[in-house]
């Protein structure tokens, strides 16, 4: 009985949704609160966006096989969409994120993905390489200063709960719940379509394109559409970046991140909703622990990138299929199963003992 409950899929879903629930006030908590400071709810709701981000780019290139390093620009694009939409428009923040977040999955549909078609390998990541260099000067100019405030960025007022909840959450607390529920939303429908027939369709692409089309594919559509769905997770998470952040500027994402949204997914791990998840706790908690490293070790500060991409070819060494994929090999530590083996070596040592007597008769 216990171990069959340990098994239960809903039991380890309701156990997530309290702790998600009740994390902005663990810090208040006279045990938790030693170790889990105020700033773990920042972080957290930073997970949140990156999840988000992750999520799209795990879709292009983990189940399509489409590799681009274009994804900072998208991200950069939608938190100027919201930031321009909701401070000279007077969007509300919400519906603002949300425009933004059709409007990037639109330019990513067909300013990428169009081009995607006839591209491929090396080549899509050439093109799409241009869109992140070309961004940030595009929105420099001064034709557009009058939207973007040119190189300054945009900055926007700290984002209020509703009045009806302001003596109950701050603005972190606040943000930090909305931003988790659009995370847990957009995960499920990642799950429910990755398992779906465009999801088959999608790693039929990924294992070969003449294969998938030899199985009815129609492979320009669906390299189209995963670009349009990649680019909606990072329009969701740019708007909500912004939020979070409260400034956005020209610089504020570059080709750097496009690599490290590339890098956290290869460390994560491939294909998987998993892989995602590692991926945006490493892009969450990677500036924390190379302060601490600098701390203890001075000069590692200026040694951050090489440390990174050591840790990068040791991951795809002894995990190739990233942490994922290490953690599924050794699913039998799970709780369920070691409950299990403990019940196995509990019943085995009784019999031992009941049978020890009738051997020295």
């Amino acid at each position: 009985m216990p171990t069959s409950f340990l098994k239960r899929r809903p039991f380890w879903l309701i156990l997530l949704a309290v702790v998600l629930l009740v994390f902005p006030f663990v810090n208040g908590w006279p045990v938790f609160g030693s170790f889990i400071g105020e700033f773990r709810t920042f972080n957290a709701t930073m997970f949140a966006v990156w999840l988000l981000i992750l999520l799209g780019i795990n879709l292009l290139t983990g189940y399509t096989g489409q590799v681009s390093l274009g994804h900072a620009a998208l991200v950069l694009i939608s938190a100027y969409a919201t930031a321009i939409l909701s401070g000279q428009y007077g969007v509300p923040l919400p519906a603002a994120i949300a425009v933004a977040g059709v409007f990037t999955a639109a330019i990513g549909g067909f300013l990428i993905g169009l081009p995607a078609v006839r591209l491929r390998g090396p080549y899509l990541a050439i093109a799409s390489f241009g869109l992140v260099l070309a961004l940030p000067q595009i929105l420099k100019i001064d034709v557009l200063a009058g939207w973007t405030n040119g190189a300054l960025g945009i900055r926007i007022s700290r984002v209020e709960p509703p009045g009806f909840l302001e003596a109950i959450l701050d603005s972190r607390d606040w943000l930090y719940y909305v931003t988790m529920l659009v995370a847990v939303v957009m995960t499920v429908m990642f799950w429910n379509l990755t398992r779906g027939r465009v999801g088959r369709a999608f790693v039929a692409l990924r294992d070969s394109e003449i294969g998938a089309e030899q199985m009815g594919v129609d492979v320009p559509r669906y390299k189209a559409l995963a670009f349009g769905i990649s680019s909606l997770y990072a329009g969701l998470g740019g708007g909500l970046y912004f939020a979070v952040q409260g400034f956005v500027s020209p610089d504020s994402l570059g080709l750097i991140d496009s690599i490290f949204f590339l890098v956290a997914i290869v460390i994560g791990g491939l294909g998987t909703i998993l892989g995602s998840i590692f991926g945006a706790l490493f892009l969450t908690f990677q500036a924390e622990v190379m302060s601490e490293l600098a701390g203890v070790i001075p000069g590692v500060g200026d040694l951050r990138n090489v440390i990174f991409g050591g840790f990068l070819i040791v991951v795809i060494i002894l995990f190739p299929r990233g942490m994922a994929g290490f953690v599924r090999g050794h699913s039998a530590w799970g709780p369920g199963r070691i409950w299990a083996m403990g019940l196995r070596v509990r019943r085995l040592r009784r019999r031992q003992r009941a049978e020890a007597p009738a051997r020295f008769k």
